[in-house]
């Protein structure tokens, strides 16, 4: 796939995304996709290693579960090849506490034959934990 016909596709994957249309953003993934989200999984207990499609849309339906995606906005891509880079500015409601959480989010996917094969997830986990939970994390008493 030609590197602009792929950055026009991963800009349609995030707008569903952010906006919820999870049909749309799965029919891009191989079925036997990896999905790695290096965050706490105390506080995200679905993010983590997934495999395979299945699973990747249990994450996204419960991440849709927790979070409304008031925007999922890209605003750094880099495309080469069959891979990309993508940091998205995410600003989501906590629907348990109402609470807006601000926070970038670094993606690095991976194509093959014109579906994701891998996905891998950074975020600056502190900054979205203390968020989360609505209070600082005191370092002192570590």
């Amino acid at each position: 796939m030609p590197q602009q016909q792929t950055r026009e596709r991963i800009y349609d994957l995030y707008t569903a995304y952010g906006k919820g249309r999870l049909d749309f953003v799965l029919n891009s993934f191989d079925d036997d996709a990896e999905f790695i989200s290096y965050a706490p999984i105390n506080v995200f207990p679905y993010l983590g290693r997934r495999h395979g499609k299945a699973a990747i849309a249990a994450t996204m339906k419960q991440a849709h579960a927790e979070f409304e995606h008031l925007s999922w906005q890209p605003i750094f891509l880099v495309v080469e090849k069959s891979d990309a880079a993508v940091i998205v500015l995410a600003r989501l409601r906590q629907h348990s506490t109402g609470r807006i959480i601000m926070l970038l989010v670094a993606h690095f996917i991976r194509f093959r034959k014109g579906l994701i094969v891998e996905l891998r997830e950074f975020m600056d986990s502190f900054d979205a934990v203390q968020q989360v939970l609505g209070r600082e994390i005191d370092l002192s008493k570590s």
